[in-house]
């Protein structure tokens, strides 16, 4: 195998790889050769098939696999040679090969850049503390208890209003005639949910118990039925019942009604649900400071492989939700800075020897399980059939393991702040970032070229 460079530029690099052919031929003899052990045709034993027949039969298929592999082969050979690491799958192009011929191609890619040196020990990062105050619990406790009411009959003769549940008996009709799915029975229905279609609900308000209503209402245009779709429809309804629903007082029973020993039990445990939620946050804001910092401070050549990729996954999802109206200026940044501490986090790790303990892989697949009720048996056999998708679970953990690391040697200037100021912030301290940080001015950036 002979190995020339082409190019050797920045990050991008050229390699012309030559193999040559008579070590092509002899794997291609080597192949039909066991083939001919394996194989059976009629007036000859396995073994002892001329190779002029083998050829004849087998050449042409036993060729193509011996050529691909020996591209893949003299590729990783190259690489390691050259002691070079491609940040994406290469380009290869290969030189019109023909029988007998040395078989040539080339391989164009770009590496892995050298990323500067990181030092922590000199950063401060404003941290932000809070307490739970009693009031947050409070808060808290009545919206558990909100989301937790009683259904109550409503009075006699009352009239339905919003929020009130409302149970019916509807027969829909089209120009006279019913349609499919315009018909139920013994149906609840909350006032002012929006469950139904615009204007249905509001002309049972005002309605009693016992009474029966004509409600005239239209689908609309883009209505999913599209024999339905803009068409006056009318609905006989009748009103069987008015239930009300009425907030539970907090109290003893409140508590142990949802499996609790006490008040004070509910209350410590909504503490806990609270704390955890803010600590969250407070570490999300943390970690938006210290990508900022490493997003400004530090500056290396990116594969611009890595960012069309990373641009072009963002893309079409931006593009799916927002259309037209997205930024592709705004998302290329995004890109570029998920790519950025991407590499930056992922060489800490490295220089450090951070690694993914098979226990925590073994959480994130439990907790990728959990998503999908009924099929987690499904989802984990998935991840123990295809390890290569272990990478997708993996890299996460190690980014959390790296700003640990980092976390672990910068010092912290606490400031106390409220609930909602912490709720209010805005930063996302994620690698991705839904929107680009604006990153601080650079005391002096230190550059490393690739």
């Amino acid at each position: 195998m002979q190995v020339t460079e082409l190019e050797s530029t920045g990050l991008k690099h050229s390699l012309r790889i030559v193999v040559e052919a008579a070590a092509i031929e002899t794997q291609v003899e080597t192949e039909l050769k066991a083939a001919g052990a394996r194989v059976k045709i009629p007036g000859f034993r396995p073994g002892y098939i001329p190779m002029k027949i083998l050829r004849q039969r087998y050449g042409k298929e036993v060729q193509e696999g011996v050529i691909n592999q020996a591209i893949n082969q003299s590729t990783v050979d190259a690489l390691k040679q050259k002691n070079l690491k491609p940040a994406v799958t290469p380009q290869l192009k290969v030189e019109g090969y023909k029988e007998g011929a040395d078989l040539a191609f080339t391989l164009d890619f770009e590496i892995f850049p050298d990323i500067p040196a990181m030092s922590f020990d000199k950063i401060t990062l404003t941290r932000p503390t809070f307490e739970v105050a009693e009031k947050d619990i409070d808060e808290a406790v009545q919206r558990l208890a909100a989301h937790s009411p009683r259904i109550m009959s409503a009075p006699e003769g009352a009239k339905a209003k919003e929020g009130h549940v409302v149970v019916i008996d509807f027969r829909g009709s089209i120009d006279g005639k019913p349609f499919d799915g315009g018909s139920a029975d013994d149906f609840r229905l909350e006032l002012g949910s929006g469950q139904f279609i615009e204007g249905f609900e509001e002309q049972l308000i005002g309605a009693k118990k016992g009474d029966e209503r004509i409600v005239n209402v239209t689908f609309p245009k883009d209505y999913g039925a599209q024999n339905l779709a803009g068409r006056a429809a009318s609905f006989a309804v009748k009103i069987k019942e008015i239930h009300v629903k009425e907030t539970p007082v907090i109290d003893e029973e409140f508590a142990k009604a949802r499996g609790f020993a006490d008040l004070d039990a509910l209350r410590e445990t909504v503490c806990g649900q609270i704390t955890r939620e803010y600590e969250g946050l407070a570490r999300s804001r943390l970690k938006k400071q210290l990508f900022d910092m490493l997003d400004a401070e530090y500056d290396f050549a990116l594969p611009q492989g890595m960012l069309d990729l990373e641009f072009n996954n963002i893309w079409e999802r931006v593009r799916q939700s927002a259309g037209e109206a997205a930024d592709e200026a705004e998302y290329r940044d995004i890109a570029r800075r998920r790519v950025k501490l991407g590499l930056m986090l992922a060489e800490i790790g490295n220089r450090n020897g951070l690694q993914v303990t098979g226990e925590e892989m073994g959480r994130a697949v439990m907790q990728q399980a959990s998503m999908y009720p009924g099929q987690e048996k499904k989802v984990m056999d998935f991840y123990r059939s295809h390890p290569e998708h272990a990478s997708e679970l993996r890299g996460p953990i190690l980014e959390e393991k790296a700003v640990d690391f980092i976390l672990g040697k910068v010092t912290f200037d606490d400031h106390k702040v409220t609930l909602e100021e912490l709720a209010g912030d805005d930063g996302d301290g994620e690698s991705s970032g839904k929107k680009p940080a604006k990153a601080g001015k650079a005391r002096g950036k230190k550059k490393a070229e690739g």
